[in-house]
């Protein structure tokens, strides 16, 4: 079957994606790393490691989709995009950490192990509705091409950055209690920034991991019933499929009714064409048996 797109195009289109994302992501951290240290505000310091995350995620998903994007070869005959899935989980694990640092931070400075003055001025509110601005922007950039080009790794890229846009704004309105002297507030945002990070995280395990272990992405039962709906088909067993949509691998023994090979194998291209129609592009195996019975 036609794979979704030519590997090398696909390639292009994700680094192209990445390359502009990482310049405005590289922008918001440094906005936000000179605002928070400028007012000694620990959750817009923590929010500045929570961007920096897409930053590196970027540097990472350039060198993860150039392997990933190749095309089959002998060691890899299905492709090499599970290296795109792996990059996606090597990102969860980086959040896992950040939000360790970040919560570990917030509560040594609420139990008073550490202490800091906090000082919130225009300066700080500006850089932080800015980087609000340039976020919304990279999530939605980001989301629609990773749909147009259905990538796991712009997926989790771009479900890091709605994270990103939720605890920077829930900071920036807290930033308004630090400065009416609520102190303790500016270590629960940051708590709260650890809490959003730990879950974009789960969030992005829980979609990597079954296609790491090669869960099934379709049902068998499902691919039954479509196949069985082919005209020629007498029944269908061993069904088995791996992969994600747009790279699904499909193979199956199939019991046809033709005896001789010109009619079988239309019917097997009967089955490769619904099984399209109904999952999308996907490379589908199937080894041939006879109807004993009509024979």
């Amino acid at each position: 079957m036609t794979p979704p797109h030519p590997e090398g195009q696909y390639g292009r289109s994700v680094r192209r994606v990445l390359l502009v994302t990482l310049g405005l992501n590289v922008l918001v951290v440094a906005g936000k790393l000179c605002a928070g240290l400028l007012a000694g505000s620990l959750s817009v310091i923590s929010d500045a490691l929570h961007s920096s995350a897409d930053s590196l995620n970027n540097v990472v998903g350039l060198a993860i989709i150039r392997i990933a994007s190749a095309a089959p070869d002998e060691e890899h005959p299905y492709g090499h995009h599970k290296f795109e899935t792996l990059g996606a989980f090597g990102i969860a694990g980086f959040l896992t950490v950040t939000a360790f640092e970040v919560a570990s931070g917030a509560v040594r400075r609420l139990l008073g192990w550490t202490s800091g003055d906090v000082e919130i001025t225009r300066l700080t509110f500006g850089v932080m509705a800015a980087t609000v601005a340039i976020n919304v922007f990279v999530w939605t950039y980001e989301r629609r091409r990773a749909r147009q080009l259905n990538s796991a790794f712009l997926k989790a890229d771009s479900q890091h950055t709605l994270s990103d846009i939720w605890v920077s704004s829930s900071i920036l309105a807290g930033l308004f209690g630090v400065r009416k002297g609520i102190l303790y507030l500016d270590s629960l945002l940051a708590l709260g920034v650890a809490a959003v990070i730990a879950h974009a995280a789960f969030q992005i395990f829980r979609t990597t991991i079954p296609v790491l272990v090669d869960s099934a992405p379709l049902s068998s039962e499902h691919i039954a019933k479509v196949v069985r709906e082919t005209r020629g088909v007498e029944s269908v067993h061993e069904i088995r499929s791996h992969g994600v949509p747009g790279r699904i691998f499909i193979s199956m023994h199939l019991v046809v009714v033709p005896t001789n090979t010109v009619e079988a194998h239309a019917v097997t291209e009967d089955v490769e064409q619904r099984l399209e129609e109904q999952f999308g592009p996907c490379t589908v195996t199937i080894h041939v048996e006879p109807d004993e019975d009509a024979r």
